[in-house]
């Protein structure tokens, strides 16, 4: 088996989990806080949203699960090179406070907020290889992931 295949299946099951433990809850107050920033109504330029995920916190396994809500947007091609620099200055024009840039990661931007009822931490991902995005994807992508960080 492939590393992407056991990566998907992995994935698969984790999505099915996830999906089996919050079908038919409310958004909590945190998601809440999460869906009302400027940042999950964000659309770059050129950009179809293809995926939105959303989950409640609470725990898997006996650990504890952040609050989270994602989208991923394909981009059309030749838009990449802006997408990730204008995302960038619409989280910081909402009040996001970006974190030093990693050189692990040139094409991921992430920032911290603090919200209604606790800190958030956003991440902007670039992607440029179709191997990291689901098969009905074709790169380039952005995918925009806030995640609640508690109180």
């Amino acid at each position: 088996m492939s590393a992407r295949t056991a990566i998907l299946a992995a994935t698969a099951v984790l999505a099915a989990l996830v999906f089996l433990l919050a079908r038919d809850e409310e958004p909590s107050a945190q998601l809440r806080a999460l869906r009302a920033d400027p940042l999950a109504a964000y659309v770059p330029r050129g950009g179809t949203l293809v995926d939105t995920r959303s989950q409640n916190e609470g725990s898997s396994l006996g650990k504890p699960v952040s609050a989270r809500y994602t989208r991923l947007f394909q981009l059309a091609s030749g838009g990449s090179g802006r997408a990730l620099a204008e995302a960038r200055a619409a989280a910081t024009a909402a009040g996001w406070t970006p974190l030093p840039p990693s050189r692990a990661f040139p094409n991921v931007f992430v920032a911290d907020r603090r919200l209604s009822n606790g800190r958030a931490q956003l991440a902007v991902t670039l992607f440029g290889d179709a191997r990291l995005l689901p098969d009905d994807v074709d790169p380039p992508a952005l995918q925009i992931s806030l995640r609640h960080l508690g109180p």
